[in-house]
């Protein structure tokens, strides 16, 4: 295997752990954002993309089948972290939201008030 590729394969690998411990606790943040979400998944995608690519070469290549599970494994990481923020992004989408006014003085109830 091309050392390239080997160096690309930690790198990647070292990247999808750090994300691993660092995502569920952004999820799970009470004030997380549907942007920041939106985001996150964008960058999830982008590490899938490159690591969809790698592999392609790797396979392409013939590389050794230890090399190609350790890049399946990396990709299924990225993965459950798609699903889990995917996931995220819907609640924010099934949320019951109560938009109806509160009238909570008497202006906003309509109450003359000379």
């Amino acid at each position: 295997m091309n050392y390239e590729w080997q160096d690309t394969l930690l790198r990647e690998e070292d990247l999808a752990k750090r994300a691993a411990a660092i995502v569920p606790r952004m999820l799970a943040h009470p004030r997380v954002t549907l942007d920041q979400i939106s985001r996150l998944r964008g960058h999830i995608n982008d590490c899938m993309d490159r690591l969809g690519t790698l592999l392609a070469e790797m396979e392409n290549a013939g590389v050794e089948q230890v090399f190609l599970e350790a890049a399946h494994n990396v990709r299924d990481a990225w993965q459950s972290l798609a699903h889990k923020a995917a996931e995220r992004s819907r609640l924010f989408e099934t949320d019951f939201v109560d938009v109806r006014p509160t009238l909570l003085d008497s202006k906003d109830q309509g109450v003359a008030t000379h």
